[in-house]
């Protein structure tokens, strides 16, 4: 059966919409009768079923790839529009809201046409007037003749001039006709891109305590747009507005959970599940959490184990290294990783790196002091504090760090490192000891600054034997010749 005159098919106009004029036109009833005259199911053909979508394209004349554009299939707990999943709360078939001058300019009842972009729950506003959309008095109609009814039309309330680059992102995505290539914004799917920018922009706009629910047109606009201006930007511009959602949350506890540091971020993408794939932001978050929150090893963060632990609350850090709280602290203090002026509850809330914080406690249980170190390099007291002064040989407590000028001490990590290093050199043949002399004659004899020389053996820009009859820095031998000359051709 083909239906005869045809109606003209909106490209911008939901399938249910457009179905409903027709069967008005042709029947005088609503859209169950026309589909159930053309022999299609109507539970198929308003759930967006291809089979019963392509017999009414067939029906009215029209491309079914045209028509399969515009038509929303609805599964039982989400929705595919264009080969995108969708959720259902994203966008909707159903005429929840609409632009009261838009269905003016339509005409009658019959003639009114629900917009498909008006299903989409972050469009809030009608590009075309530039009026606030109207919420419907039966929202689950499919259809305005059946929704507003015999109701008048809402009243007209204006937006703010500046129309959101999300939506104009948005109507250019629904067109398929992007301005400028965004291979970060590209790969995801439109719910991707704009669920993550609301959430994002809800938190720096309204606080960790907003509902997206409660949020009023204009907040819901507001808080998608500054979403969007970031995430746009790529996951590093995620990454620092992640940080300044954390550094503003009110949680101090350590033990204080990622619901709390990312409010309903942490709630949309960890707790409530994700019946659509939320993207890249999942593992953005994961790794945020894990790069800055106490975390055992593997501990399950939305949906993935976390294999290594990072930090340590000062607790688990005192029991790690074996070292009293009260004392850890004022370790800890000295070092510059505890404010001076913290109290005894602010250090117990904070957490420190393992990769940093573990290797200088340990370092420090056998550290030596500066007196002692020439004796471990085999080393006389001024090469030590040439080699020092030049930060070739640096205390394990850097300079600048509190704490560091009452007690200079070396970690024998370091230090063992520049013994393995001269350990390498070759020996000295002993044919050739009549052309080398040690480190400290030859810079007596014009080789350079002693703490040059030292480096550039160790660098591997100066020839250097080791004597195997010596240890340390004393076993260095160089060629004073050699020497001189690669310092004239600097």
């Amino acid at each position: 059966m083909t239906l005869w005159p045809h109606l003209p098919f909106d490209p911008e106009e939901t399938l249910p919409s457009y179905a409903d004029r027709s069967s008005m036109m042709h029947t005088g009833r609503g859209m169950e009768r026309l589909i159930r005259d053309l022999g299609i199911n109507v539970e198929h053909f308003v759930s967006g079923r291809e089979e019963a979508v392509s017999n009414f394209a067939n029906a009215i004349g029209q491309q079914s790839d045209e028509i399969l554009k515009n038509t929303i299939r609805v599964l039982q707990r989400t929705a595919v529009f264009r080969g995108e999943p969708v959720s259902k709360t994203f966008l909707s078939p159903r005429t929840q809201k609409y632009c009261p001058a838009c269905v003016a300019e339509d005409g009658g009842p019959t003639a009114r046409r629900f917009r498909l972009f008006w299903g989409f729950r972050h469009v809030q506003r009608c590009e075309k007037h530039n009026l606030w959309l109207v919420k419907s008095p039966n929202p689950k109609a499919t259809n305005l003749r059946v929704a507003l009814g015999s109701d008048p039309l809402g009243k007209h309330e204006y937006a703010p001039e500046e129309m959101p680059e999300y939506l104009q992102w948005m109507r250019q995505r629904f067109q398929e006709n992007l301005s400028e290539a965004n291979p970060w914004l590209d790969g995801q799917t439109m719910e991707q891109v704009i669920a993550a920018s609301e959430m994002i922009g809800a938190i720096l706009q309204f606080g960790h305590d907003v509902r997206l629910s409660k949020l009023s047109a204009p907040q819901t606009e507001e808080a998608t747009d500054v979403g969007f201006s970031i995430y746009r930007e790529g996951p590093n511009a995620v990454r620092e507005a992640l940080d300044t959602i954390r550094q503003t949350s009110q949680a101090t506890a350590v033990q204080a959970g990622p619901l709390a540091h990312y409010s309903v971020l942490y709630d949309w993408l960890g707790r409530r599940g994700n019946a659509v794939e939320p993207g890249p932001i999942k593992d953005i978050l994961r790794d945020h959490i894990a790069d800055n929150s106490l975390i055992k090893p593997n501990t399950k963060v939305l949906g993935e184990a976390i294999k290594d632990r990072k930090f340590h609350s000062l607790r688990s850090l005192s029991q790690l290294v074996e070292i009293p709280n009260l004392r850890l602290a004022r370790l800890l203090t000295k070092t510059g990783h505890i404010p001076e002026d913290a109290s005894a509850n602010e250090a117990g809330t904070m957490i420190f790196e393992i990769a940093e914080v573990v290797p200088l406690i340990r370092g420090l249980k056998t550290a030596i002091p500066l007196k002692d170190v020439p004796a471990y390099l085999g080393a006389t007291k001024f090469q030590i504090e040439k080699l020092y002064a030049a930060g070739i040989v640096e205390p394990l407590i850097p300079r600048t760090a509190p704490g560091s000028v009452r007690k200079v001490v070396f970690g024998l990590d370091h230090l063992d490192q520049i013994l393995s290093k001269i350990s390498s050199l070759p020996e000295m043949p002993a044919k050739s000891k009549q052309n080398f002399h040690r480190i400290a004659y030859a810079c007596q004899r014009g080789a350079g600054n002693f703490e040059n020389v030292f480096s550039d053996v160790l660098e591997g820009r100066i020839e250097g034997f080791r004597d195997p009859e010596k240890a340390g820095i004393g076993a260095i031998y160089v060629d004073v010749a050699a020497s001189i000359e690669m310092r004239k051709s600097v």
